[in-house]
């Protein structure tokens, strides 16, 4: 189980999703986890260290730099909502080409690509999540929030 360092002791779940393979009979398992974070500056190293641990663990590794990228700009934005209960920040791995990176939050202001400008200190984020997805990323309003997620695509393994 993966825990993070911060004040409150957050909720993990991990769990594998069965799911039928289309066109077969088969199932396939798919990994998916979950954390419970506050709304705290502390929870964007957390979210980091879990979605680390989390694609270290299920192998593509090799996206663990840009994972980290993206969910801390993702936490760092449901931050700035202002909401007070707790934010879920989730990765799955929904097929063997992609890595989901997902992070839910009590608002449902959407989030806005910006130009930022050269001298301004904030307001690249969402521009780096869309650079290093390709554009592969989305926003899911919910009654009382929403859910944004990120997808990466898995390296092709390399022939031998």
């Amino acid at each position: 189980m993966f825990e993070a360092d911060i004040l409150e002791v957050p909720m993990q779940h991990a769990s594998m999703e069965c799911r039928a393979t289309p066109g077969t009979d088969s199932m396939s398992v798919l990994p998916t986890s979950d954390l419970l974070l506050p709304y705290q500056p502390e929870s964007v190293a957390a979210a980091r260290r879990f979605v680390g641990a989390q694609l270290r663990e299920w192998g593509p590794s090799d996206l663990v730099d840009d994972a980290a990228v993206i969910v801390s700009e993702l936490v760092t934005n449901s931050l700035k909502t202002g909401c007070q209960t707790r934010m879920l920040v989730g990765i799955r791995h929904p097929t063997d080409h992609i890595v989901r990176i997902l992070v839910g939050d009590g608002s449902r202001s959407m989030p806005v690509m910006v130009q930022a400008r050269p001298d301004a200190t904030s307001g690249r984020g969402l521009a780096m999540v869309h650079r290093l997805t390709h554009g592969r990323w989305g926003v899911t309003l919910l009654p009382f929030g929403k859910v944004v997620h990120a997808d990466l695509a898995t390296p092709a393994p390399t022939p031998r």
